[in-house]
């Protein structure tokens, strides 16, 4: 007896995650007694009193009653699926019905028990449950990790498997997805990779930069506008929100959404219910917001210009994507992905100075210097010299000290002269921060914010 305890034990996890759900306490602590003896994380569920939290809380194995009251098993495993989409069903029922196992079965249910039964029957089919669970999820982490590489994401670092193992896990959970990272370490990729391994793939996928909107029409982008909603407004528009119903919208720079904007997309995830500009007319979508920002928008709450709520109700899952400079074993495989297909060689000396420069622009950059590497390079071999032409190195194939790239020398200049400006407004203003902003034509808050910014204390 010991042994065959031991093999049943050697082929589960101690942490598997069992859900028991029941109208009848009597049959959750009877569940709860069986499965203890496997040493399980349980919860039990009873749709009529516990809170429905619960059910967005990951599990492995789910039991589950068919017939319970004001409900039924299958509406509650819908409800499951959205946050733990590789849980196995086993259905328990004192009812026997043809139909009943029919539609189980065809849903993927994995096993089909009738009361009464005996504590081996529930053992061998969590066993049984947890063992096509890890399958499941191996095939499909599997079919996540070759896809990735066919849609950009290129690079056998540990930061990079990190990132497809992420993806894998979060596709199939229908909740919002946060994703941060410098500028160009590709976080529209990943918010397509994340969309194709979803359940919205087959609807329409849509990328929004929403530093790139004007603030004066940005909510008409979003939500739509009536016809005649205001100066210009000649037609009805179909906003973002509606024209991606049933897909995924990739918000890029949250951080640049306006506060006024911020609480009506907090509705939408809420609700999912937003109303056109100009329009009393209550409208919803169906729609998985995937996110990205290279700001600190924890310092931003702080700072109040970014929602508390909002912040927390788009962290339902976090990606983090790292600077090309911290993952440079993946510059090669990238390099090479670039110029595949072109016939183009890159010379040792030539990988070995790549791999040596720091990228402030992260693979976008690198992508664009290919672009005037092959240009230049004859015989179509990208020589060391030609990468130190192209991306200012000495010659011994380091970047000189001296020299900057121009972000950093864009941020040096306009960081200094803002200072130098905003300083004389005050002074101008006798430190009066509502008149200052007024010489200044900002609002206030914004006003303040940029002295914030800029080091200047008031």
């Amino acid at each position: 007896m010991n042994s065959k305890k031991m093999s049943l034990n050697k082929l589960d996890p101690r942490n598997a995650h069992v859900l028991v759900v029941d109208d009848e306490a009597v049959m959750r602590e009877t569940m709860g007694d069986i499965l203890a003896l496997d040493q399980y994380a349980i919860t039990a569920f009873d749709p009529a009193t516990s809170d429905h939290c619960i059910l967005q809380i990951p599990c492995d194995v789910v039991i589950i009653d068919m017939f319970m009251p004001g409900t039924d098993g299958f509406k509650v495993r819908e409800e499951i699926l959205k946050y733990s989409p590789y849980a196995q069903f086993i259905v328990v029922t004192g009812k026997p019905d043809q139909f009943l196992l029919d539609k189980a079965m065809d849903l993927g249910v994995h096993s089909f028990l009738t009361k009464p039964f005996n504590s081996n029957q529930i053992r061998f089919s969590v066993m049984g449950a947890l063992r096509m669970k890890g399958i499941l999820q191996t095939s499909r982490e599997r079919e996540v990790f070759a896809g990735t590489h066919n849609t950009g994401l290129v690079g056998a670092s540990d930061a990079m498997a990190m990132v497809r193992r992420r993806i894998s896990e979060v596709a199939p959970l229908d909740i919002p997805v946060m994703i941060t990272g410098e500028s160009g370490t590709g976080k529209e990729v990943v918010a397509r990779c994340i969309h194709e391994f979803s359940r919205r793939s087959k609807g329409s996928f849509t990328a929004v930069n929403c530093a790139g909107l004007s603030p004066g029409l940005i909510e008409s982008e979003l939500f739509g506008h009536a016809q005649g909603a205001f100066t210009g407004a000649s037609k009805t528009k179909h906003g973002y929100f509606e024209i991606t119903d049933g897909g995924t919208l990739f918000l890029d720079e949250i951080g640049d959404l306006p506060l006024e904007l911020q609480s009506k997309l907090l509705r939408v995830l809420d609700r999912g219910e937003y109303f056109r500009v100009g329009e009393t007319e209550l409208r919803r979508a169906d729609v998985r917001i995937v996110c990205a920002t290279n700001c600190d928008l924890k310092q931003m709450v702080s700072n109040r210009t970014f929602r508390k709520d909002l912040y927390y109700r788009l962290q339902g899952a976090h990606i983090v994507l790292d600077p090309l400079y911290r993952r440079r074993e993946d510059i090669p495989a990238l390099v090479m992905h670039f110029i595949a297909g072109e016939e183009f060689a890159v010379s040792p000396d030539a990988m070995k100075s790549l791999q040596a420069f720091e990228w402030p622009g992260n693979v976008r950059e690198l992508k664009m210097a290919l672009a005037n590497l092959k240009g230049i390079c004859t015989n179509r071999v990208i020589t060391k010299e030609n990468v130190c032409h192209v991306l200012g190195m000495g010659k011994e194939g380091q970047a000189a000290a001296k020299l900057h790239t121009y972000r950093e020398f864009k941020e040096k200049v306009v960081g200094a002269s803002e200072k130098e400006y905003f300083t004389s407004v005050l002074e101008s203003s006798e430190g009066n921060i509502t008149k200052a902003a007024r010489i200044a034509g900002m609002d206030r808050k914004n006003f303040y914010e940029k002295l914030k910014q800029a080091g200047i204390e008031h």
